[in-house]
């Protein structure tokens, strides 16, 4: 899961508080969303399932299909209501809320899996369906060890799973997920946006992002501001332990996310410990 909320009340300015929710729907010529009934703690308003398809290409790409069930039906409807049949089924990560869904859409359509974390999606070129998008897999490792963006020069875009969002940040999901990785993906995810003018982010979770480098350095600075509250914790005497750090610097926190937080505060740990 992605962890979205928990920090509510400590957010960065540089975020922006959604007042209606992402419904999904068509963002260009060539993506639309189909976006999970699955709200939470975890999922914000629930999973962008993105379909990406070329207009020369009957089949499409489908990335991040979850949860399984009656959302895949919705996919799969939705893909018919355009004309289009699943060429190929795409994971960003590992986590269930990004994945659950993919072995059954891949059973009924017949469509191939691509995925990180079994070495079926590699970095580099991808273009797995005939006259279909030509994107480019790149390493985002830090919400998890096997997380990737997708890039897609055609259209100046590119999806993200749950390395960054408009909203809020996300979550180092610890011991998976590492911090200083974290730190290093949001400099390439820069860079990327900087050198072949990337002008909107797919993300996982919530709206697309139209500012993806106002959307960088937000997460950015929520990080090192948090970072420097645990330092601040530590330097008045609080305990070098989670829960102990937890109380101390995430005040008022919803009982549903203290696990995303405990996990996130020995991510910090262990990145201070590597400084």
């Amino acid at each position: 899961g992605a962890c979205l909320a928990f920090i509510r009340k400590g957010v960065h300015m540089g975020f922006i508080i959604d007042e209606t929710p992402y419904a999904g729907g068509k963002e260009s010529e060539r993506v639309f969303c189909v976006r999970a009934n699955n709200p939470s703690p975890m999922t914000y308003t629930g999973t962008n399932t993105w379909v990406h398809a070329e207009a020369a290409s009957p089949e499409c790409i489908v990335i991040d299909p979850a949860p399984a069930g009656e959302h895949v039906q919705n996919v799969l409807n939705a893909c018919i209501e355009q004309g289009l049949r699943v060429g190929a089924v795409v994971c960003t990560h590992m986590h269930a809320d990004h994945t659950e869904g993919a072995e059954e859409l891949s059973d009924i359509s017949g469509a191939r899996v691509y995925a990180p974390f079994d070495g079926t999606l590699l970095p580099g070129e991808f273009c797995s369906i005939e006259n279909g998008p030509a994107l480019r897999v790149v390493p985002l490792p830090g919400h998890s060890s096997d997380s990737v963006g997708l890039v897609y020069p055609a259209d100046r875009s590119m999806f993200t799973g749950d390395v960054v969002f408009k909203h809020g940040p996300t979550v180092v999901y610890y011991p998976d997920g590492n911090l200083g990785d974290y730190m290093a993906s949001l400099d390439v995810l820069e860079r990327i946006v900087k050198e072949e003018g990337i002008r909107v982010f797919y993300p996982g979770h919530g709206y697309p992002i139209t500012d993806p480098l106002q959307a960088i350095e937000a997460t950015r600075q929520h990080r090192l501001e948090r970072l420097q509250q645990i330092k601040d914790a530590l330097a008045a005497g609080v305990a070098r332990d989670a829960d102990a750090l937890v109380d101390a610097v995430y005040v008022d926190i919803d009982p549903a996310l203290r696990e995303a937080a405990l996990r996130s505060v020995q991510a910090q740990l262990v990145y201070l410990d590597e400084e």
